[in-house]
């Protein structure tokens, strides 16, 4: 019995450091095929233990721009990086994070860390 928990526990633990390689190698293949420009933000969110995480990098051209944008949120290792099209085209001064994301509040803190992060 003791045998079955160690080797269970073992296999959970492989899948859990493979799983999270897996997600880390989807983070940076999406986050080196960003147009970049000449300045980049990066912002997540604080939150808890067992919440969402929120990942959010802006890239801007010399004029503050957002020329690319990458999204990843998710409690799990399956969340997958999406671009954030409404930002695209938009001066830094125009971007409220409450008007682009009305009922996320974590989305909202994630986007004002990226914003002050640039």
């Amino acid at each position: 019995m003791t045998t079955a928990l160690i080797v269970s526990a073992l296999i959970a633990w492989i899948l859990q450091i493979g799983l999270g390689w897996l997600q880390v190698k989807r983070f940076n293949h999406a986050f080196i095929s960003m147009r970049k420009g000449s300045y980049i933000g990066i912002g997540r969110n604080s939150n808890g233990r067992f919440k969402p995480r929120v990942l959010i990098a802006l890239s801007f051209d010399e004029h503050q721009n957002v020329v690319d944008s990458l999204l990843m949120r998710g409690l799990t290792v399956f969340s997958l990086p999406k671009k954030i099209n409404i930002l695209h085209g938009m001066h830094l001064s125009q971007i409220n994070p409450e008007a682009v994301f009305p009922q996320q509040l974590s989305c909202q803190n994630a986007l004002m860390t990226a914003l002050i992060a640039r």
